[in-house]
């Protein structure tokens, strides 16, 4: 695509320096005239590079940064609990290694304990066969008891509900 061409005559600006009929002159070796109050606010007297000083608009100087917020000390308990979980942590590492060595004799001990319950167990009925035995060979007149329990109540609808259980126990 071609840009068109333009056929009008275009404007010209020039740019040119103002002069004041104000300028400060200083002589060599006489004290400098004081400025003149500034005219406006934000205008500030400034020395050029020729040694003239003219009033210049200036851009003010860099805002003040905000202050980030400000560093707080840590807290003793922070302090206490990060002293604390090293000790706690070596202390649940060396319970671990420690029972992993002893794991073979801990399932030793379960066996150990279970056979131990057994042999009671054995021993419980084989002393109460003896002393039922005993009981029996002793001869004596036989017992007998009888129990029995009556129980009513109403159901949900009204109706009436009545329970008996009678038990029997007879020794000879």
């Amino acid at each position: 695509m071609t840009e068109p061409v333009r056929a009008d005559a275009q404007p010209v600006y020039t740019i040119t320096q103002h002069r004041p009929a104000d300028v400060i002159a200083v002589s060599p070796g006489a004290a400098p005239v004081a400025p003149p109050a500034p005219p406006t606010a934000g205008v500030e007297l400034v020395t050029l590079p020729g040694g003239e000083q003219r009033w210049a608009y200036v851009q003010p100087g860099p805002l003040p940064v905000p202050a980030g917020p400000t560093r707080q000390p840590v807290p003793a308990w922070a302090k206490t609990a990060a002293l604390l979980m090293w000790s706690a942590a070596g202390s649940a590492a060396l319970a671990g290694w420690g029972l992993s060595l002893a794991g073979p004799w801990l399932e030793a001990l379960a066996w150990a304990l279970v056979a131990f319950a057994a042999a009671v167990t054995v021993v419980a009925f084989v002393v109460r066969g003896l002393f039922s035995g005993l009981r029996r060979r002793g001869g004596g007149g036989g017992n007998h008891a009888e129990a029995t329990a009556t129980a009513t109540g109403r159901t949900v609808l009204g109706g009436k509900v009545t329970a008996t259980a009678t038990a029997i126990a007879r020794s000879e």
